[in-house]
């Protein structure tokens, strides 16, 4: 048989969440522990186990219409399966924590109304808006460290804690690291820039041609990879530095964007379609620019990245 569309899926799994919903607050309230009612209970209970059979089942539909957005799907069924097994041990044991179970079953299905993406574009936009923010403020830290430079050095020894935990140092630079931290946030704001403008470009609107879910698919994979390489390269600019560890972190993010330009371009194409073309079949001006946008952001994340290899690479090597 044909599998249902998206839409008509995503209507029919936040309809079974909602008759789950409540059929857990009649099962609650027919065996809340003072005065509980078996009989009452039965017609709750077998709503309970039919509506968490169809629902289940719903899911595993969501895998014909994008990967992404049928993992979202699982993992709200099978959140919502956990809180209801958790319940159920509750009530079985007669325990006191009866309603705060319920109470998680009921949060889980109106987040899930709240948040499930509508579709596999949205979802793969959700988790891209959220490295997003990640991005953001890995490169609101080095702008603090370069702000904050010029404060005393004071705190030393809270400083040396937080060395011996791993989470970096206020430590005053060096004028050779402050300048050097200078040199490299460019190439971090340019990486920002291109990963917001993919949000905002490619994701942000549904083209009347939309791209395969393949395609859409492969995008959280890249995106995280840049936030990954690009968290490694601020951790090395906590001072005191070492130009060696730096370049090291410096490459992974140069590849990984080159990973995301081989990955954009091919989704040019299906976007040309979005705002029509000029006389003769041409990309219209507007996403002429676009493309041009993007071209010229990737060719100077790279001469950038190059550039600062380069020159780390003739710094004398940090003493041990």
């Amino acid at each position: 048989s044909t599998n249902p569309t998206v839409a008509v899926l995503h209507k029919d799994l936040l309809s079974l969440l909602t008759l789950i919903y409540t059929a857990t607050t009649k099962l609650t309230l027919s065996l809340r522990a003072d005065e509980p009612a078996y009989k009452a209970a039965l017609g709750p209970l077998q709503d309970l186990i039919a509506n968490v059979s169809s629902v289940t089942t719903c899911a595993t539909l969501f895998g014909a219409h994008g990967l992404t957005l049928a993992s979202d799907v699982r993992q709200v069924v099978a959140e919502v399966c956990i809180a209801l097994s958790a319940l159920a041990r509750t009530l079985l044991e007669e325990g006191e924590d009866y309603l705060v179970h319920t109470g998680m079953v009921h949060d889980l299905v109106d987040k899930a109304k709240r948040d499930l993406p509508a579709d596999n574009q949205m979802a793969v936009k959700k988790r891209w808006v959220a490295d997003r923010g990640m991005l953001e403020d890995s490169l609101q830290d080095v702008t603090s460290m370069l702000e904050d430079n010029d404060a005393v050095g004071e705190g030393d020894d809270f400083d040396d804690e937080l060395d011996e935990l791993g989470l970096g140092s206020t430590k005053k630079m060096s004028e050779l690291e402050l300048e050097r931290t200078k040199k490299i946030q460019p190439l971090l704001r340019f990486t920002t820039l291109l990963h917001k403008r993919v949000q905002i470009d490619l994701l942000a609107k549904s083209p009347p041609e939309p791209t395969s879910n393949t395609t859409l698919d492969a995008l959280p994979a890249h995106s995280h990879a840049i936030l990954v390489a690009f968290e490694d390269v601020v951790a090395t600019l906590y001072a005191p530095q070492n130009p060696a560890s730096i370049a090291s972190a410096i490459s992974p993010l140069a590849s990984s964007v080159e990973g995301l330009q081989a990955m954009i371009t091919s989704m040019f194409p299906l976007t040309i379609s979005q705002t029509g073309t000029a006389a003769g079949g041409a990309p219209s001006g507007s996403q002429r620019d676009v493309r041009k946008w993007f071209v010229t952001c990737f060719e100077q994340i790279q001469k950038l990245s190059r550039d600062l290899m380069d020159l780390l690479a003739q710094e004398p090597p940090t003493p041990t």
